[in-house]
Parts: C-alpha cells; structure tokens; sequence
C-alpha cells in the first residue's frame, strides 16, 4: 500500500548515508526473517510452559484449600450455603494501555484500549477473552510520519496470589500494520503475529468484588525476539475493573 497523496517522495527527504543505511536495515531483515520465526516458535513454546505453570500452581492451592474446608468440622448446624451462579462468577474491567519505542532513526508511540471478561473457574484462578484496538505513531526521521491500527483478539489467564497481587498471561492474535522499505519507498504493509504476553500485576480492591483498579506490567515475547520490530515490548496497562 502506498502512503496517502500529497506527501513528498522518500528520494527528496533523505541524504545518500541516511538512504544507504535504512537500505541496509531493510536487507538485514529480509535475512533475518528466518531466524525472527525460529525466535516465535521458541516463545510460544516458552508461553506454553508459563501457562502450564499457572494452571498447575492455581489447580493446587484450590486444591489444598478445598481439602482444609473439607476436614473442618462443621459445629454451627448452620445449612450448607448454595453454590454461586454464573453470574457471580464473572468479572469485568478494561484498560488503556501506553507504549514507546525508538532509535536513532526512528520514534513511535502506542495507545490501547481493550475490554476484558474473565470467569472464575476456581476462586483464584481466571480466563477469559479480550480485544483491543491499538493506535501507533511511527516517525522516520527524514522521511514522513505514519498512522497505524491494529486489532487484536485473545485469551488470557489470571492467578490471584496474595491480596491484590497477580500474575497474568496470554495468547492470541494480533493484526497490525506496519512499515517496511520495499527497496524505493516506504509502504505501510499489514501483517497477522502471535499475541503472546505474560507479567504480574495489583488490583487495588484486593480481590474482594466491586469496582476496583488496577496496573500491570505485561512482557510481548513476539516483540522481544523480533531484532527489527519498532515497539517496546514491555506494556504498562491501567484498568478497572468490577466484581474481580
């Protein structure tokens, strides 16, 4: 795709050593495809594996927590209270997410919005969906400005751990735009990648219900293992929340 009319060719904004450079990060990209889908394939495999761990860890604590209300005996005569339904099992928050990256050659900055429903399949232990849309500035020096949005869709994973303190995952899909230099110009160019996110956070109802906030700081293993990917991987999320 090309760029809007009415912006000045790339030819006429950058001087020989400039062009000689990003002609020189364009081709080392091209040769690092290879290696940049090896790196993916690893993380996923590593993405797996945390949550495997979460699932594990919650399964336990649920476990030996059911197993201690089992042998406590029961001295009130009171009756046994109903289970919960479905709907006091369910969550929900949203967040706005802030990101930034840059190099000597370039500058971008990121903006997410993101609604998110989690159920609570065990008492700490939740998943859920979320989507998000995400709005990134991208700056060439010497060249132009760019405009993307991406979408995303995914599944996440939520261990409540102590008070309001958590571990988060997730996996799923993202579509974003991004720039690429096809040998004359630059062209915004769309792409689909794994969404693959882990990190920790704290709400700060405590994990006792109502509205409630929260933040969280969550890893992108897809960004981190691409050498030539803009963004920063690292992702600051501001929520709230009802009900968690």
């Amino acid at each position: 795709m090309r760029f809007p009319r009415g912006e000045c060719n790339a030819h006429c904004k950058f001087n020989v050593a400039l062009f000689c450079k990003l002609l020189s990060w364009s081709k080392r990209r091209r040769t690092c495809r290879h290696f940049v889908l090896f790196q993916s394939t690893h993380n996923l495999h590593f993405m797996k594996k945390v949550f495997s761990f979460l699932l594990l860890l919650a399964l336990l604590l649920v476990c030996l927590s059911a197993d201690a209300q089992v042998r406590r005996p029961n001295n009130s005569g009171s009756k046994r209270t109903t289970e919960p339904s479905i709907k006091d099992k369910l969550w929900y928050g949203g967040f706005f997410g802030l990101g930034f990256g840059g190099d000597g050659t370039t500058t971008s900055f990121g903006i997410n919005l993101s609604p998110m429903v989690g159920y609570k399949i065990l008492p700490p232990l939740s998943l859920g969906p979320r989507i998000g849309v995400n709005y990134n500035y991208l700056r060439v020096r010497g060249i132009r400005d760019f405009n993307l949005f991406d979408f995303e869709i995914a599944a996440f994973v939520r261990l409540h751990v102590y008070r309001g303190f958590f571990l988060h995952g997730e996996l799923g899909s993202l579509t974003d735009q991004y720039v690429e230099f096809n040998g004359s110009d630059y062209v915004r160019t769309r792409r689909t990648r794994p969404a693959q996110y882990a990190g920790f956070g704290y709400n700060f109802s405590g994990g006792r219900g109502g509205f409630g906030q929260e933040i969280s700081v969550l890893y992108d293993f897809f960004i981190g293992g691409d050498i030539n990917a803009f963004e920063n991987p690292w992702q600051y999320r501001f929520a709230f929340t009802y009900g968690f």
